[in-house]
């Protein structure tokens, strides 16, 4: 893990108030004196992600994840310490410090700086390239496509030549080596053969948010295969955790809402016909991390991928995961054969504005969906789609819109809307929809007992802490968390320093540790006088070592020779009697 000093990251920590960073991710509503939402590193529907502001520390209940805010960065945008350090910093404005020496750090920040120098070199010469004599027929291919210079240089579109090396010799005369190269994701090697990999294609230099280019994709002038190529996965760039024109959007001031389509032309096309607010999964289905991304900029999102069979299987699967981030999602539909770019180029702005309009919810567009199932002129077909209707509307949780569109499934069947409600009612009995928020709740484990009650009365009270710190060791602690817990606690004590929640958690590198001590400091430590609990703790922890102990030797009489058996017997009576003292003092 990556050092810095003591007082800047105390700073940081300050200025990078947890609240403010988290709910860019996943929205928090206050309750209780804890802020609470939906996890945004796992599935669920009942809110069990809590952040305290006061202690500067986030812990879910349910995928039993916690740290401070470092550590949420770390976990969110899957970077390294020092990485998700020199986010913050770069957030609110703080200069980033000498960096302690921590040669693992260093070597992937430059890896990634190396990485990202070498796209932007392709990224320059793919455009200067398209630009050139060499690239009149990708540039008329897009001029054809309604593609202008405006948009081709706010994308900085590009044109790979058609040959085996431009990119490689380009990069080794720059000065990288053989190794760098191979790095990049911009050269395939096979059989001891380095080529670039992409040839004879228009570029889309795909650009993270922090105007960084990171990765290509390549679409060909004809009907060769593949019709698109991505750059594959490398230090610097991982598909699932983008969306191709991220950068664009985060530069706009104020976004009411964004479109979300399949592929890089459909981007570049709907810009370039007004459409402002508008990305791009990257070669796969939209993601989860995608979701999260784009949930930063908006809470309202169109889907508007293809009008084929593919582009409604994918639309379902889209809806789900930005519903399970909380957006607000609407679906936007073309007839069978038409994508975005077809629409919008023959239709214009105007005619894309209609379809915005006309946009379903993901219920209406679900309902329309199951209707399609159905024949709705036979008595069993109307039969079948009221109660496949009566399953999607008790997804509903408003009363009110769950009654609007039991109405108009009636209207389509005759079956009453009574009948349809009731229908719904009869599903959801046989769920368990008691969902509560978990407001003021400790987790109690297995494992909880006076070591538990230590570390978290220790953590609240450093200062009562140093007093007893002496007094015990590790060895009191029988799980790994706690026991390096208890180390950080202690060094930070005999370095003088009472380290607040956030910066404790900065010294543990193992993410089940921090997990482990976000829950403790997560226990409200109410005590009268927290010098006498802990030392009183302490006490209990040592007869349970001793305890501990006696059940280590009854195991080990098992099997063992006569003679060793006297000694573990005279061993376990000796506990015995310590035990029996501490019961009487």
């Amino acid at each position: 893990m990556a050092r810095f000093s003591d007082v800047w990251l105390s700073e940081l920590y300050t200025k990078s108030d947890i609240v403010d960073v988290i709910s860019e991710y996943t929205t928090l509503n206050e309750r209780g004196g804890n802020y609470w939402g939906l996890c945004p590193f796992h599935h669920e529907k009942t809110p069990s992600f809590s952040v305290n502001r006061e202690k500067q520390l986030y812990y879910c209940f349910g995928c039993k994840q916690g740290g401070n805010v470092a550590n949420f960065i770390m976990k969110i945008e899957n970077l390294t310490f020092g990485e998700s350090v020199e986010l913050l910093a770069r957030r609110c404005g703080l200069p980033m410090p000498q960096m302690i020496d921590d040669k693992q750090y260093r070597q992937v920040k430059e890896k990634k700086q190396q990485i990202a120098a070498m796209h932007k070199l392709a990224a320059r010469f793919y455009h200067d390239t398209l630009m050139a004599p060499e690239g009149k027929t990708a540039l008329g291919y897009l001029k054809r496509r309604g593609i202008g210079e405006d948009a081709i240089k706010r994308f900085g579109l590009g044109y790979s030549p058609d040959k085996w090396d431009s990119v490689a010799s380009l990069l080794a005369k720059n000065g990288y080596s053989a190794a760098q190269i191979n790095e990049s994701g911009l050269v395939t090697a096979k059989n001891d053969k380095v080529f670039d990999t992409f040839r004879n294609r228009v570029m889309f230099p795909i650009i993270n948010v922090f105007g960084e280019v990171i990765a290509f994709g390549g679409r060909v002038l004809d009907d060769s295969t593949p019709k698109y190529l991505n750059t594959r996965e490398t230090t610097l760039f991982n598909k699932r955790r983008n969306l191709y024109g991220i950068d664009l959007l985060r530069r706009q001031r104020s976004i009411k809402s964004a479109v979300i389509v399949e592929g890089y032309m459909d981007v570049v096309s709907m810009y370039a016909h007004g459409v402002k607010s508008v990305v791009a999964s990257l070669g796969t289905a939209l993601t989860k991390e995608q979701a999260v991304l784009l949930k930063r900029y908006t809470n309202d999102v169109f889907i508007a991928y293809d009008g084929d069979e593919a582009g409604e299987i994918a639309t379902g699967k889209a809806m789900d995961i930005l519903e399970a981030e909380g957006l607000s999602v609407r679906v936007i539909r073309f007839d069978e054969g038409l994508d975005p770019d077809d629409f919008i180029r023959k239709f214009g702005m105007a005619g894309f504005a209609k379809k915005v309009k006309a946009a379903p919810t993901t219920i209406g567009y679900r309902l329309e969906m199951k209707k399609h199932e159905f024949l709705l002129d036979t008595e069993d077909g109307r039969e079948g789609y009221a109660i496949e209707a009566a399953k999607v509307i008790a997804r509903i949780d408003s009363p009110i819109r769950r009654e609007r569109y039991a109405e108009s499934v009636a209207d389509q069947t005759g079956y009453s809307v009574a009948s349809i409600l009731s229908q719904m009612h009869k599903k959801n009995s046989n769920e368990n929809t008691n969902a509560n928020y978990r407001y003021n709740k400790t987790e109690k484990t297995a494992a909880d007992g006076s070591q538990s009650a230590f570390l978290a009365c220790a953590m609240a009270d450093v200062r009562r802490f140093a007093d007893v710190a002496d007094d015990i060791s590790a060895e009191e602690f029988p799980l790994k968390s706690h026991k390096n817990l208890f180390s950080a606690l202690y060094d930070s004590v005999k370095r003088g320093i009472q380290p607040t929640n956030a910066e404790l958690l900065s010294q543990l590198e193992d993410e089940a540790d921090r997990n482990e001590a976000a829950r403790l400091m997560g226990i409200k430590a109410a005590v009268d006088n927290p010098l006498v609990f802990l030392k009183d703790c302490i006490e209990k922890m040592r007869v349970e070592r001793r305890e501990r102990e006696r059940e280590a030797l009854k195991e080990a009489l098992r099997g063992a020779p006569v003679d060793e058996q006297r000694k573990l017997l005279a061993e376990i009576g000796e506990i015995d009697k310590e035990l029996n003292q501490k019961r009487f003092e």
